[in-house]
């Protein structure tokens, strides 16, 4: 009987440690690399690389053209996690599965902000930050509903 009693703890302990383990999040990286050329000779290279770990995402693509008209360059950047620090119209950091803290200033030069109100540290987040050939910047920050 006390190796049955013995037997059923040590169950139920295998069975708490093993609720308690952490979970890995799912994880996915992609790398990709489009050319064209159009009919008028004009070559476009996107370059994208993203990492998303459980519903989080960090993603970068980046555009450049050769046209008729010169060179042109484009750059987005897609941060989707919590928000760890803010300071209002100054700067956001945004903290991803990874571990990796992704900081933004908002008031630069040449910057546009478009930016949801609700937005708090422990918010979770999709920063979506676009930069042309001549060093525009267009940021946009909104509430991500819980997935």
């Amino acid at each position: 009987m006390r190796q049955h009693a013995t037997a059923v703890i040590l169950g139920i302990v295998l069975l708490a440690v093993a609720g308690c383990a952490k979970k890995e999040e799912p994880r996915l990286e992609v790398k990709s690399q489009a050319k064209s050329t159009n009919a008028g000779g004009g070559k476009t290279t996107t370059t994208t690389e993203s990492l998303q770990v459980g519903s989080t995402l960090a993603e970068t693509t980046e555009t450049s053209s050769d046209t008729a008209h010169g060179k042109a360059k484009s750059e987005t950047e897609t941060v989707i996690g919590t928000v760890t620090v803010y300071k209002p119209n100054k700067s956001i950091e945004i903290l991803t599965g990874d571990n990796k803290k992704h900081s933004f200033d908002l008031d630069e030069k040449d910057s546009r902000l478009d930016m949801d109100p609700r937005v708090t540290v422990g918010t979770k987040v999709q920063l979506v930050q676009d930069k042309d050939s001549a060093g525009r910047r267009v940021i946009r920050i909104s509430v991500e509903p819980n997935r």
